[in-house]
């Protein structure tokens, strides 16, 4: 039988980017100077109480030399990761931008790309623009989504994907309709 796959949260995420950053011996300060945020940010982020968009994580991982998994993964590390859909225990954590997201493959902390399910309602949207190193690609699964990408607007139904720069501007801009579900890849 398979191990089960441990599901963050924003307290477990949180104690394992403080878990990281005291293993390299870092402040707070030291890794919120170099994320581009506040010293109050990451320790908001750290003590649980919130969970930052992606884009966030990516800095966060960025400054701690490691990639969205390294930050939400602890124990066994894997070259292989098969999730049941029927897989009991697995919910999506919502995040300060009104999504939620569900990082995928967890247990591989050194995977290059990073796979992330996003489910977010018109009514919790507050998405901000993001910006990062990399490429992202984001295939949507169910409903409509608006989403910019630097002046751009795009209209994506079921199907749909679009791939991008993702140090460009970017962020969804509308839902248009009860919910977006879309799979978001990026390294």
């Amino acid at each position: 039988m398979k191990d089960k796959q441990t599901i963050p949260d924003s307290q477990n995420i949180g104690r394992h980017i403080r878990k990281l950053r005291k293993l390299q011996h870092r402040t707070l300060q030291d890794v919120a100077d170099n994320c581009g945020f506040t010293k109050s940010l990451l320790s908001k982020i750290e003590g649980g109480k919130i969970v930052p968009p992606v884009a966030t994580l990516i800095k966060i991982a960025s400054a701690l030399h490691t990639n969205i998994s390294g930050l939400i993964a602890e124990g066994n590390s894997r070259d292989c990761v098969f999730v049941p859909a029927a897989k009991n225990g697995r919910s999506p954590v919502p995040t300060e931008s009104g999504y939620s997201i569900l990082p995928l493959a967890v247990e591989m902390p050194g995977k290059k790309m990073q796979p992330v399910l996003i489910t977010v309602r018109p009514e919790d949207l507050n998405d901000k623009v993001h910006s990062h190193e990399g490429e992202e690609l984001i295939f949507v699964l169910e409903g409509v989504l608006e989403f910019q990408v630097d002046s751009e607007i795009y209209t994506l139904n079921p199907g749909d994907s679009i791939f991008f720069n993702s140090i460009i501007e970017h962020h969804i801009t509308g839902v248009h309709s009860d919910y977006v579900k879309f799979l978001d890849i990026f390294n």
